[in-house]
């Protein structure tokens, strides 16, 4: 690998496209008008990638398809054909996050390349070397790192790594935010995100937007991430108009190309002053540099993209009066700023006129001018620029073909459709019935004594350091370990690998043979189970929703899978009439934290916080991190009759997760044996299409009554038995 990472850009639409390869960018990455995580942005249609990839490749720019959406049961026909028809096109990597995908593509299209998206959440080296074994040349790293945690990771294992290096920040990591989805539908993972991360929340007499993030930008990092070996340095803006990616990338090329240490200086001198003019929330060097909460929070602000130019003034008919704060131009786009956070459409300016009344085509800074705007603008409003005009669409497909006129054949994998899908999506057996089975989890020790006398068959306790600790010291009889497993924390952060490595080991020596799979990493800190003893359970954080995932799995070794936690009831009637190779688990009762974040807000965390809407959630910390919940459990127990009609006999009750104030594991398990909820519950996305904001998901009922959890905290001065793991060293960045 080189030395220089490779510059990698964002391409919504081609005129982002062609910037970036104008200037500089080593590789562009782009969606289809399906299986992308950013649904809303304009995307190319296999057509179009066939004439984009002979131009791309005679400028020595490598073009990777993000395919990185959550693939869902309905889905899999349509995605093996475009599979087939990429394998024709051969770009040079796909970015992909479901485990159908990875399966697919190594068994059924080798020849594609694939890099894991920063959706399959790899935080960790743990992480890192299981994508690389299920087929991933390159990981995408979760954002949340910082450059001595990429450092260590590099220096473990041997995948290609791409970290981001400047754009927008989300507030939850990547693969763990079910916030959009649990409020209406619009799943994060599926590409769908509405942001209510960005909205302005109110906790008692404060309010702000204590959620939303400014933008990263690690432009003065790029000198040591060139040192720590990083295969690619990434910039998110797949949404951004051209005019902001031609300046960006313009910004870090300069920084890269620099040869020398004075060179490096002046060129970032140079870069910072093209970024200042390019439109973006307020920077700061993210985890990358180690910033904190304070710094990567803007609770005063909206987080609204783009340079405040203008201030509305007055509005008369269609003609707005603007106090002109920045130059703005004939075909700029302006976008008002919301008061509740969520950012408006943005609008072209289409005429200017100065007070005169005569038409121009630019108004100055510290001027006052008119705009025609049909859209409703009230006095006082905030306009911020987030483009400029463009090049015409029509016209860059024109030199793009004029360059590389020859486009590439798509060869169609229908024929093979068939084939692939009867693979994995065989009808079940008619008459086949299994036995019920409940599995329940909890987080502390103290429940492990009910929950073992209740009639799960499967019981598991979350695997943190202070019950492991706790455990560990106890003793259980044959019976209660054959039901017994722990299940794993789905973030452990790289200081902390080597700890759960050595932990899972000793357990696993002493007997505990069940354990939950809540990240891709924890099968490389526990082995594979299928062939052996171990008996692993994928669970519901692997974001499973489809045939060819499930089939995935089950070759990694679990013998049971646990659907997402957004499988949809069409979802569930589809997978219901196949025969699968992991039994399938449905969650029916949980508390799943909607937002998990490195950072924490300012806010009382010990007290309920409200959206605009009136939606009420609870912040708690938890291990150095935030977790936000909302008011209310997801429960199916109102559903389990039509669930166990359509055939489903395995069922999770989850409950560990959760705000401290929680209904008691008896309450719980009484609701599932009477198949009815005490209190408001929501259905999540049962009554929702795959992807349909429009159902209702919640459910009034009277107040549920609160309990305070028990956490299990171990004896002062106790250690672990399992041997501490050696001191690890790693260079240290220059």
């Amino acid at each position: 690998m080189s030395l220089k990472p490779e510059l990698l850009a964002p391409a919504g639409n081609i005129e982002s496209f062609f910037a970036a390869v104008e200037n500089g960018a080593d590789a562009v990455y782009l969606g289809l008008k399906k299986f992308g995580a950013r649904a809303t942005a304009s995307n190319f249609t296999l057509g179009e990638l066939a004439t984009i990839l002979p131009f791309a490749h005679n400028r020595g720019v490598r073009v990777y398809v993000a395919l990185n959406s959550q693939i869902v049961s309905g889905e899999l026909g349509e995605l093996i054909d475009t599979l087939g028809a990429l394998a024709s096109l051969n770009p040079d990597a796909l970015i992909v996050q479901d485990a159908g995908i990875f399966h697919l593509g190594g068994r059924r299209f080798p020849g594609l390349k694939l890099h894991a998206s920063t959706l399959a959440a790899a935080h960790n080296s743990a992480g890192v070397k299981t994508l690389q074994a299920m087929g991933a040349s390159r990981v995408v790293l979760a954002r949340e790192l910082s450059l001595e945690e990429i450092e260590k990771i590099y220096d473990s294992t041997k995948a290609e790594l791409e970290v981001f290096i400047h754009g927008a920040l989300c507030y939850s990591y990547s693969g763990l935010c079910l916030a959009s989805s649990f409020r209406g539908g619009r799943s994060g993972l599926r590409g769908e995100c509405v942001q209510p991360c960005r909205l302005k929340f109110h906790q008692g007499s404060k309010e702000g937007f204590f959620l939303s993030c400014g933008d990263l930008c690690g432009l003065p990092l790029v000198s040591k991430l060139k040192r720590a070996r990083v295969a690619a340095l990434k910039i998110e803006g797949r949404m951004k108009p051209a005019s902001w990616v031609a300046g960006v990338v313009r910004a870090y090329r300069m920084v890269l190309d620099a040869d020398s240490p004075d060179e490096e200086k002046k060129a970032l001198v140079d870069a910072k002053e093209l970024l200042a003019q390019n439109p973006s929330r307020r920077l700061s060097s993210g985890c990358l540099g180690n910033a904190g909460a304070t710094e990567i929070l803007t609770p005063s602000r909206s987080g609204s993209n783009g340079l405040w130019s203008a201030t509305v003034k007055s509005v008369s008919a269609n003609r707005v009066l603007i106090d002109v704060r920045r130059p703005v131009a004939k075909d700029d786009r302006l976008r008002p700023e919301s008061s509740a956070g969520r950012e408006e459409e943005a609008f072209t300016v289409s005429q200017l006129f100065d007070n005169s009344g005569t038409g121009i085509q630019a108004a100055q800074a510290g001027t006052l001018a008119y705009l025609a705007c049909s859209k409703p603008l009230k006095p006082g409003e905030r306009l911020f620029k987030v483009g400029t005009k463009s090049e015409p669409a029509a016209a860059i497909w024109k030199k793009i073909k004029e360059e590389a006129p020859s486009g590439i054949t798509i060869k169609s994998a229908s024929s093979r459709r068939r084939d692939i899908r009867e693979e994995y999506e065989k009808p079940a057996e008619p008459g086949a019935k299994e036995e019920e089975t409940l599995i329940v989890k909890v987080d502390a020790p103290g429940d492990l004594v009910q929950a073992l006398q209740s009639p799960a068959a499967m019981v598991f306790l979350d695997a943190t350091k202070s019950n492991l600790e706790r455990i560990a010291k106890q003793r259980f009889s044959p019976a209660q370990m054959k039901k017994l497993g722990l299940s794993l924390p789905p973030l452990i952060f790289e200081k902390d690998i080597d700890y759960f490595r050595a932990a899972a080991a000793w357990f696993i020596k002493k007997g505990f043979l069940l354990w939950e799979i809540n990240n891709w990493g924890h099968f490389n800190l526990t082995g594979k189970g299928r062939g052996g003893p171990l008996r692993l359970v994928a669970g519901a954080r692997l974001n499973l929703r489809n045939s060819a995932a499930f089939a995935q799995v089950f070759e990694m070794g679990c013998g049971s899978a646990v659907l997402s936690l957004e499988t949809t009831k069409v979802e569930l009637e589809e997978l219901a009439g196949q025969k699968l190779r992991s039994r399938l688990a449905v969650t029916v009762y949980c508390r799943p934290p909607l937002f998990t974040s490195c950072l924490v807000p300012p806010l009382y965390m010990d007290r309920p916080f409200l959206s605009p809407r009136g939606e009420v959630y609870y912040p708690t910390t938890k291990a150095g991190r935030a977790e936000i919940y909302a008011d209310r459990p997801v429960s199916l127990f109102e559903q389990l009759p039509a669930l166990r009609a359509l055939g489903y006999r395995r069922f999770l009750i989850d409950a560990g997760e959760g705000p401290a104030k929680r209904p008691s594991l008896s309450e719980i398990l009484k609701g599932f044996a009477s198949c009815r909820t005490r209190g408001a519950y929501s259905l999540f996305n049962f009554e929702r299409k795959p992807a349909d904001s429009g159902a209702p998901g919640n459910h009034e009922k009277p107040e549920m009554r609160p309990r305070q959890s028990r956490r299990a905290v171990p004896p002062p001065g106790s250690k672990p038995p399992w041997p501490a793991p050696p001191p690890t060293s790693s260079r240290r960045l220059r």
